[in-house]
């Protein structure tokens, strides 16, 4: 015969697992609408009844899983900058030598930001802040911070490894990403050149090449 403790346990473990398991795919399918919305049309414009109609969902069910736009925005940002966290990651980057790992970075950060749909949201974005500052620093947390911490840890990494020798790797990082930018993202952002600046194109290879060579004669342990 079982005691009251195991009875009572008994009955009550089913219920542990009676409890609606999370829908991933639907929590995507909802991350990507949004992400065509605020990339697109900026995040003034966009609206969660508009984000729920393109994903094919209730406006309940977008706000039971992200409470709030501006949650559903740095969740939006922050899960299509993991794309490019995962291309830089140490397995992504693993073998070869410690430049071919820095030119393989700067090409996908190159690719990252030169597509047209992220040369539309940073213009859109630029005009929000004017009126909700918050916004841009939503973006700064979900998107460009957590991308230079990515390349911070890769340089961590190299460090670790002997390849390099450096004292401050997020600083570090600052300037390899800033070179490889250059003044190519200032154009990018104002419009100069951006039916041409594709991937692969031509001076971008050269830009990354020659920004990775300045950075390892500075930080090489050779």
């Amino acid at each position: 015969m079982l005691d009251k403790a195991s009875a009572s346990n008994k009955s009550t473990a089913p219920n542990k697992a009676l409890g609606r398991p999370v829908d991933t795919a639907k929590s995507a399918i909802i991350l990507d609408a949004a992400r065509h919305e605020f990339f697109n049309i900026g995040f003034a414009q966009s609206s969660i009844e508009s984000i729920a109609a393109r994903a094919g969902v209730s406006k309940v069910t977008v706000y039971n899983r992200f409470k709030t736009k501006e949650a559903l925005f740095a969740a939006a940002v922050g899960n299509e900058c993991a794309v490019m966290r995962n291309a830089l990651s140490v397995e992504a980057t693993a073998g070869g030598s410690i430049r071919e790992r820095l030119v393989h970075f700067g090409m996908e950060m190159v690719a990252f930001l030169w597509r047209d749909e992220m040369v539309r949201f940073e213009r859109h974005l630029a005009v929000e802040v004017e009126h909700n500052p918050e916004i841009g620093l939503l973006f700064l947390d979900a998107g460009p911070r957590r991308l230079h911490q990515a390349l911070s840890h890769l340089l961590d990494e190299a460090v670790e490894a002997g390849e390099l020798q450096i004292d401050d790797t997020e600083q570090a990082a600052e300037h390899l990403s800033g070179m490889i930018k250059g003044l190519a993202d200032l154009e990018r952002r104002f419009g100069a050149n951006i039916s041409q600046a594709k991937i692969p194109d031509p001076k971008a290879k050269k830009r990354v090449n020659s920004a990775v060579d300045l950075f390892l004669k500075s930080y090489s342990k050779n």
